[in-house]
């Protein structure tokens, strides 16, 4: 019985290992240990009872059963959390909000500034969705501020203050291809996937990759940062400025071509001192 017992106490600490390497490693937050507080009866009390066994019974039966419920109980709550459940988690995850409420004569000039990433696609709709990537980090939740007035009309995404252990990497963000938008985003290590959306101005800075689709309408894009650029093959684009590009793009007098045979619909300005490569996308 003592080598069972052995075995299901380290099989526990191994879990329980698992979970720390895995926030050192920046995957799983550590707002996990809050999940834990608020679910005291399943993660806690176990440990307690397993305390009192020790002093005063010495049922070495009854920790083995213990030692197995809180395995199981300690796997679950990170595949949850990681799985972006909202069950058992609810305190670390529940963030997200979104406006479909949008008029489609507007312009809607959208801007983010923060030091972490944004993960950007589009949806079939108007509006926006917003919410965390669900990712240690140091970014905390976000809040909006929208203008009820003039065209264009502002919309403002900040952070709010949040406790250490909930930040998070960043945001996912969806904008709706039935809204017409004004871009103007700062962030790191980002994945802006502009592909069936309707743009008038943008200018993105920071770092990350950028995917360029076919449906993409939009106005000149201001690139400034360290980016990778991936341009869908039936997009014809016109790039101005200092950048890397694949072999088979034309040098023009307007700047690199990447088809020929059709007028580019609108130019990727890549501004001074940024590090900028494009690549042929699908």
């Amino acid at each position: 019985m003592t080598n069972y017992l052995k075995t299901f106490r380290n099989i526990f600490y191994f879990v329980i290992a698992i979970q720390a390497s895995l926030i050192l490693f920046g995957i799983l937050r550590p707002s996990i240990i809050y999940d834990y507080l608020d679910n005291w009866p399943l993660s806690i009390l176990p440990i307690l009872v397993l305390i009192f066994n020790k002093i005063y019974i010495s049922n070495a039966r009854f920790d083995n059963y213990i030692f197995t419920f809180l395995i199981v109980v300690y796997s679950i709550f990170p595949a949850v959390l990681l799985s972006n459940q909202e069950i058992l988690t609810t305190n670390t995850y529940s963030s997200g909000f979104k406006n479909d409420n949008f008029q489609s004569d507007i312009v809607y000039s959208l801007n983010i500034d923060i030091d972490g990433s944004v993960n950007l696609n589009s949806y079939q709709g108007s509006g926006y969705i917003i919410d965390i990537q669900n990712r240690p980090g140091n970014i905390g939740f976000p809040e909006v501020i929208e203008s009820n007035i003039g065209n264009p009309r502002l919309i403002q995404f900040r952070e709010i203050e949040t406790d250490r252990l909930l930040q998070v990497k960043g945001w996912d963000l969806q904008l709706g291809n039935q809204t017409f938008w004004n871009l103007n985003i700062l962030s790191f290590g980002s994945n802006i996937n502009l592909n069936d959306t309707y743009l008038t101005t943008t200018e993105i800075i920071g770092t990350g990759e950028i995917s360029l689709g076919e449906k993409l309408n939009s106005g000149d894009i201001f690139i400034s940062g360290s980016f990778k650029i991936y341009v869908d093959s039936s997009l014809p684009i016109a790039v101005v400025g200092q950048a890397e590009v694949p072999a088979g793009w034309i040098n023009a007098t307007i700047g690199y071509l990447n088809q020929t045979n059709e007028n580019y619909k609108f130019k990727v300005i890549v501004e001074e001192g940024s590090n900028v490569v494009f690549q042929d996308g699908e």
